[in-house]
């Protein structure tokens, strides 16, 4: 089973070679997507890897095999940003409390099709991750797969829009309540007996009440 890593600004120094390798996996998935993957030395990088950004490092001892980010909606972020016409159907979230799930890939050997896998895990990660900080809700833009395993996990969906095709893919934007009921649910659902987050080195809250700056200034 998996440790799901907290990183952030503070604390990435600790967690040097797994980021750039977590990085570059990211890079090469999106290169072999026909996806933008910015970066010349082979690493990706978005303008929305920002000091306000969490990362999550799904790890197998000293391997990271899955990860995922999470930006506040109360920030410039990825829906904000770029998919804003896919929100139809729900007013586009600028809280505090809300965030944006992206950059979620699982080495290809650990794509088990079950909910009881390491994307099961992943996932119960980032919702133990939000109950934690006080999120109430998380989400972003997700191919249609992600959606079926949210719902395999027992997790109640909000959908904010119509789907469409991106990158050759059927998407939409869509988001899923936090709370101690989605975390015992997809827990059971996935087959996950403890906790899984893992905090080392400086912490800083993901929610800050008094941050909503639109600065788009990437960080490495």
């Amino acid at each position: 089973m998996i440790e799901a890593h907290v990183v952030n600004t503070h604390n990435k120094h600790l967690y040097a070679h797994a980021f750039e390798k977590f990085r570059r996996h990211r890079h090469d998935c999106c290169t072999l997507a026909n996806r933008p993957a910015a970066g010349d030395d082979g690493l990706d990088c978005d303008p929305f890897d920002t000091p306000q950004a969490i990362y999550l490092l799904g790890m197998l001892e000293d391997r990271v095999v899955t990860s995922a980010r999470l930006v506040p909606t109360s920030v410039a972020n990825p829906v904000s940003e770029e998919f804003r016409d896919m929100c139809g159907n729900l007013d586009l979230p600028r809280r505090p409390d809300w965030a944006v799930w992206t950059r979620t890939d699982v080495l290809p050997e650990y794509r088990d099709a079950g909910a009881a896998g390491i994307p099961g895990q992943m996932f119960c990660a980032v919702m133990e991750y939000c109950l934690d900080e006080g999120i109430s809700h998380t989400g972003g833009v997700l191919q249609q797969f992600v959606l079926k395993r949210w719902l395999d996990l027992g997790w109640k969906v909000i959908p904010a829009g119509i789907p469409r095709v991106l990158s050759g893919d059927w998407c939409l934007v869509a988001y899923v309540e936090v709370g101690e009921k989605a975390l015992r649910t997809g827990r059971a659902r996935a087959a996950v007996n403890r906790p899984l987050i893992v905090r080392k080195g400086a912490q800083h809250p993901f929610i800050n009440p008094f941050l909503s700056s639109p600065t788009l200034a990437a960080t490495s």
